[in-house]
């Protein structure tokens, strides 16, 4: 069910990709992950897995005056997890069970900039 799972019945395992089935359903709507056998943590990937680069605001005035990032992205940019050939909805319910079946989460984001500050 989960990156735990596996590396309780097969603590000998390497670190590396495998495919989990949370929900326990069947093996078709598995996702495929991340097991740091280490820890134990099941990484899922986003889909996709960045967002293109691009020049989201450009001053064309003397006055570069501040600007949010969210204001001029202009309707934005949505990302998911899970395996990006299953259903938006299957990969939300195995998310859903591997939330269920976990104590904590995190989650990273990379921001590349250039003159300018990131505030989350």
């Amino acid at each position: 069910r989960t990156c735990r799972d596996i590396k309780l019945c097969h603590p000998e395992w390497k670190s590396g990709d495998y495919w989990i089935d949370p929900n326990q359903g069947c093996t078709l709507d598995a996702i495929k992950v991340f097991c740091n056998m280490e820890t134990g943590e099941t990484c899922v990937y986003p889909t996709p897995s960045s967002i293109p680069r691009k020049n989201w605001w450009t001053s064309k005035t003397k006055d570069k005056k501040h600007v949010w990032f969210a204001e001029t992205i202009n309707g934005g940019f949505h990302f998911s997890y899970g395996d990006e050939n299953l259903s938006p909805n299957t990969a939300s319910i195995q998310m859903t069970f591997l939330r269920l079946l976990s104590t904590e989460g995190s989650q990273n984001v990379t921001y590349h900039c250039k003159n300018s500050i990131a505030y989350m």
